[in-house]
C-alpha cells in the first residue's frame, strides 16, 4: 500500500521539474507545504500552483509556510533562479489558491492523525527545512506520524553551492536543518554532490525536447531546462542538466534507482563564521544524532528515463 506523501518546497526551477516528475510518474503530492527559499514565501507558492496547473494536478491542497528562517535574515537564490524563481517560464492562464496560510498546523494535525491510525505519511523536502522544525519544535510526538523523510540539502565531503562550506537549503536556516537531523526520522539525504555528478548533456537534453510536438506543457519545461543549463554555464560550468531537486524526487518514486550510500550521523554548524551551516557528516556516529541514509550514486539511465517522461506528460485534459 503507497503511503500518504506530502510535498515541502521553496518552489525554484529545479523544484518545479521535481514535482512534474513525480506528477507524471504516478506519485503526485497529497498535499503540498510551501517554505521561503529560492524565492520569497508567496512567489514560491504561486510557482508551486502554476506548475500544477501546467501538470493538471491543480486539485492538490497547497498549504503556505514559514517566510523566514527560524533566527537569522533570509537569504534567497533569486541570482540563480530568476527574479519569478522559474527562470521566466510561460505561466498557465489559470491557477487554483492555497489551501490555507498554516502549513506548520497542517503538518502537526495530518501527522498527529496519522499516528493515531497506526499510519505514517512520507514528506520529501526541496527547500529549507523551516516547516518541519517548527512542527517538530510545536509538537514533538509527530514522528510517530512521519514514514520516509527525504531531504535535497547538505554535503557530504564540506564543498558548498552556496558559501564553500555549506548548500543551499541547510544554509538558508541552518537551526531548522539540525532541529531535523538530531529527530528520530528515517530519513533519505540527497546531498550536493550527487546532485553535481549525475546529469545530462545539453546535446541530450536538446533531442529529447526535439523529439516531442510543440504544446505549451514542452515550452514550460523546455524553459526550464534552458535557465538550469545557462545558469551551469553563466558560473563556468558545462553545458549540462543537472538532476538537483529531481535526484530527490526519483528515489521517491523509484526506491531502486539508489545504487550506493553511506549511514551517517548528520550535524549542522551553527557559530557565525565561515563553516556556518556546514553539515557534518559523521560515518562513526559520534556526533550523536540519529543516523541517516546519504545518496552516493543512482543510476542515471532511470533519472533521465523518469525526466524523459515529465517533459513529455501531458495531462488528459490536454
Amino acid at each position: 500500500m503507497v503511503r500518504k506523501f506530502i510535498l515541502d518546497t521553496d518552489g525554484g526551477v529545479d523544484d518545479a521539474q521535481a514535482l512534474l516528475m513525480l506528477i507524471a510518474a504516478g506519485r503526485t503530492p497529497d498535499a503540498i507545504t510551501t517554505v521561503f527559499g529560492n524565492v520569497g514565501l508567496d512567489a514560491a507558492t504561486r510557482n508551486i500552483l502554476a506548475v500544477l496547473a501546467v501538470g493538471g494536478a491543480g486539485d492538490v491542497p497547497v498549504h503556505k509556510g514559514a517566510a523566514r528562517p527560524l533566527t537569522q535574515p533570509i537569504i534567497d537564490a533569486k541570482y540563480i533562479h530568476g527574479e519569478d524563481g522559474l527562470g521566466g517560464a510561460p505561466r498557465p492562464t489559470q491557477t487554483a489558491q492555497p489551501a490555507s496560510e498554516d502549513a506548520v498546523g497542517f503538518l502537526v494535525s495530518s501527522l498527529r492523525a496519522a499516528a493515531a491510525a497506526g499510519d505514517k505519511i512520507d514528506i520529501l523536502m526541496i527547500g529549507p527545512l523551516t516547516n518541519l522544525a517548527l512542527a517538530l519544535r510545536l509538537a514533538p510526538d509527530i514522528v510517530g506520524g512521519i514514514g520516509q523523510l527525504t531531504i535535497m540539502g547538505a554535503t557530504v565531503y564540506g564543498r558548498g553551492n552556496t558559501t564553500p562550506a555549506a548548500e543551499f537549503n541547510i544554509y538558508a536556516d541552518p537551526e531548522a536543518a539540525a532541529i531535523v537531523f538530531g529527530a528520530e526520522i528515517e530519513t533519505l539525504v540527497a546531498p550536493w554532490e550527487p546532485c553535481v555528478t549525475h546529469y545530462m548533456t545539453g546535446a541530450e537534453v536538446d533531442a529529447m525536447f526535439a523529439a516531442l510536438p510543440e504544446c505549451f506543457e514542452k515550452q514550460f519545461s523546455l524553459a526550464l531546462a534552458h535557465h538550469a543549463r545557462q545558469t551551469n554555464i553563466g558560473y563556468g560550468g558545462e553545458d549540462h542538466f543537472r538532476f538537483v531537486d529531481p535526484l530527490a524526487a526519483a528515489a521517491v518514486i523509484e526506491p531502486g534507482i539508489v545504487t550506493k550510500t553511506i549511514e551517517a550521523s548528520i550535524d549542522v554548524a551553527l557559530a557565525p563564521g565561515i563553516t556556518r551551516g556546514m553539515t557534518v557528516v559523521d560515518p562513526s556516529g559520534r556526533l550523536g544524532t540519529p543516523k541517516v541514509t546519504v545518496i552516493e550514486e543512482a543510476k542515471i539511465e532511470r533519472l533521465v528515463a523518469l525526466y524523459q517522461r515529465s517533459v513529455a506528460y501531458r495531462p488528459a485534459a490536454s
